[in-house]
C-alpha cells in the first residue's frame, strides 16, 4: 500500500537536494525502467496506473496508484504511467580505464549530459568523470536525455586528483589542433570538454597537455556540446 507520506517523498525526488537525502532518483518511462530492472541497480518501488497495466502487463512487482498522483510525480507533460523509484548506487574506486577517459567541465544542462551518457555508452565507455557544479547525474532530465545509457555507465566526482595522473590530457578548445592531425596515445588518456558557455575553466585548462578543435568549414559560432563530444569520440576512437 502506497501511502500519502510514500507519494509526497518520491515526489521531493524531482529535486537534488531530496535525491541526496534520501539517496534515491526517479526514473520514468517503460523502457527506462525495464532497464533498470535488469541492471545493477536496486529498485525501491515501481508504480504505474491501471491504464498501463490495462496495456503492458508489467513483469514485475508493481504498486498501481490514481493517475492524478502520477501526474504529481512525472516530470512528462504526457506522463508515461510507470515511474520506479531506484536506490543510488555506492560509490565505485575511481580508477583511469584503458583507452580514452572522458572528463566533463560544468555542464550544467540536463539534457547534454544525458546525451553525452548515451554517447559514451555507444562507444563502450564504462564511467565519465564530472566536476563538481556538472548537473546531478540523477536528475530525471538526464535520465530521460540518456535512453536507458544511465544503468551501463557510471559517473565519478570528486576525482581530479585520479584523472590528472594521465600523460596525455586533451582540451577541447576552438583554438586548438585540428583533431584530424594529433595522434591518439597508446597507454590510457583523458579528454576534457567544458561547458558551452564558459568552456574549459583555468583549474581545468592548465591541467591539458594539448589543446584540439574541431576544424570548422561553415560559419556556426559554436557546436552543443554533446555534438562536439561525439565528433571528437569518433575520431578518437575509430580512427
Amino acid at each position: 500500500m502506497i501511502s500519502q507520506a510514500d507519494l509526497k517523498r518520491f515526489a521531493s525526488l524531482a529535486h537534488t537536494k531530496y535525491r541526496q537525502k534520501y539517496d534515491q532518483f526517479l526514473v520514468e518511462g517503460r523502457k527506462a525502467v525495464e532497464e533498470v530492472f535488469h541492471s545493477q541497480y536496486q529498485i525501491d518501488t515501481i508504480l504505474v496506473t491501471e491504464a498501463f497495466v490495462a496495456k503492458h502487463q508489467p513483469p514485475f512487482p508493481f504498486y498501481t496508484i490514481p493517475s492524478k498522483d502520477m501526474n504529481r510525480l512525472s516530470q512528462f507533460v504526457s506522463p508515461p504511467g510507470i515511474i520506479a523509484i531506484v536506490n543510488k548506487p555506492k560509490e565505485v574506486l575511481a580508477t583511469l580505464q584503458t583507452g580514452l577517459n572522458l572528463v566533463l567541465d560544468g555542464i550544467a544542462d540536463p539534457g547534454n549530459l544525458g546525451t553525452i551518457l548515451r554517447i559514451a555508452d555507444w562507444y563502450g565507455l564504462r564511467q565519465i568523470w564530472l566536476s563538481d557544479d556538472c548537473v546531478d547525474e540523477t536528475n530525471p532530465k538526464v535520465i530521460a536525455a540518456s535512453m536507458g545509457s544511465f544503468c551501463r555507465v557510471t559517473c565519478l566526482r570528486n576525482a581530479e586528483s585520479v584523472w590528472q595522473t594521465a600523460t596525455s590530457i586533451f582540451g577541447a578548445d576552438l583554438d586548438g589542433t585540428s583533431l584530424y592531425k594529433i595522434e591518439v596515445p597508446t597507454t590510457p588518456y583523458v579528454l576534457i570538454m567544458g561547458s558551452e558557455s564558459h568552456g574549459l575553466r583555468p583549474a581545468f585548462a592548465k591541467t591539458l597537455t594539448q589543446r584540439l578543435t574541431i576544424p570548422r568549414i561553415g560559419s556556426a559560432e559554436s557546436l552543443n556540446v554533446s555534438v562536439s563530444t561525439g565528433i571528437i569520440m569518433d575520431r578518437l576512437l575509430t580512427q
